[in-house]
């Protein structure tokens, strides 16, 4: 078996925490070494050395390819452009390409949570909205307090809560801003020149509104690497309800009834060999706050001496510390085959 691997123009592939290079991604020799101790052979390539192959060349072929997080996510729309082509000409990508489209982009998260959380399960209410125009008419019938989050963003950052109406419009106004100078004043002229011309909204950057959950003191970090499940419990900061970048950090190694259960759940419904959930639990209802699918934190893994082994009855507390690069490597090949 013969899987490709797609690299960034820097060389990386996929995230490692404490990679020998900072931000350089996994260790790319010992994939290849993991990857050949199970049967299965793996060649690097550059995204933009797809294009060197016939589009049919690709009917069949496995895919595996990194993401980014480049600054206003320009080289992402470029390797969403190449994974969207090849999922078009037949290749079977890991994941699909809908998952790429969901990272670093919460707007289709949130779309896609609607879809994969099963009804009998909590989900929390949220709308998404095109630019700050849209959802001026509704701010009478939200409840306050109410989560705000822009589309793109990592780490909690474009994340808040507003407590009203007036705070709440202002909030909105700085993460979707879309302001141009040139461009407003080019569209302030056409205005005047065309009479009944509406003009452009100056904040077009999709964002959401979500409910606020109280009660909450963190959530849960969960990695899911085949039939092994990393669990770390993330707390909040004083006065702060965003649990991801506070920096305080449990591995926990009693956790709530369901937790496991609740995410395996979800781990099934997306069909993936491996994936990051973030989730919430207010002492009776868990919910799934974004997953992601690829290029994802991989601290949970490589710092956790403990991870649960799924199995036919329930889990197992396995008492040992994992290999990035050997977990991926077997999950990969583990679920090409099944």
């Amino acid at each position: 078996m013969k899987i490709y691997c797609l690299k960034d123009y820097k060389g990386n592939f996929l995230s490692r925490y404490d990679s020998e290079v900072y931000r350089s991604g996994m260790d790319k020799a010992a994939l290849k070494e993991y990857f050949q101790e199970i049967g299965v052979e793996i060649e690097f390539l550059f995204f933009s050395e797809v294009q060197n192959f016939d589009a049919s060349f690709w009917m069949g072929q496995y895919v595996l390819y990194t993401s980014s997080e480049d600054h206003n996510l320009s080289y992402k729309s470029y390797i969403e452009d190449i994974v969207y082509y090849l999922e078009l000409n037949g290749a079977r990508l890991i994941p699909e390409f809908r998952y790429l489209k969901a990272n670093n982009n919460k707007v289709f998260m949130e779309l896609l949570i609607k879809s994969i959380v099963p009804q009998t399960r909590q989900i929390l209410k949220n709308k998404i909205f095109g630019c700050y125009e849209e959802v001026q008419s509704q701010f009478e019938d939200l409840q306050y307090p109410v989560v705000f989050k822009k589309a793109a963003g990592a780490m909690s950052k474009g994340v808040g809560v507003s407590s009203d109406k007036t705070e709440l419009s202002s909030s909105i106004k700085q993460i979707s801003g879309t302001k141009n100078f040139i461009l407003d004043l080019k569209d302030r002229l056409r205005a005047i020149k065309h009479p009944g011309y509406q003009l452009e909204s100056k904040y077009r950057n999709k964002f959401i509104l979500q409910d606020f959950v109280p009660g909450l003191d963190g959530d849960f970090k969960v990695l899911i690497f085949g039939t092994k499940y990393y669990v770390l419990k993330r707390g909040l900061k004083k006065d702060d309800f965003r649990a991801s970048g506070s920096g305080i950090k449990v591995f926990e190694r009693e956790l709530p009834d369901g937790l496991l259960e609740y995410a395996s759940e979800i781990f099934k419904k997306v069909n993936l060999p491996i994936i990051s959930m973030d989730i919430a639990f207010n002492g009776s209802d868990f919910f799934l706050i974004e997953f992601q699918a690829v290029h994802f934190g991989t601290y949970t893994l490589m710092r956790s001496d403990h991870y649960w082994l799924e199995k036919e009855n329930g889990f197992e507390l396995v008492n040992s510390k994992s290999n990035l690069e050997e977990e991926y490597a077997s999950s990969i090949a583990n679920f090409i085959k099944s």
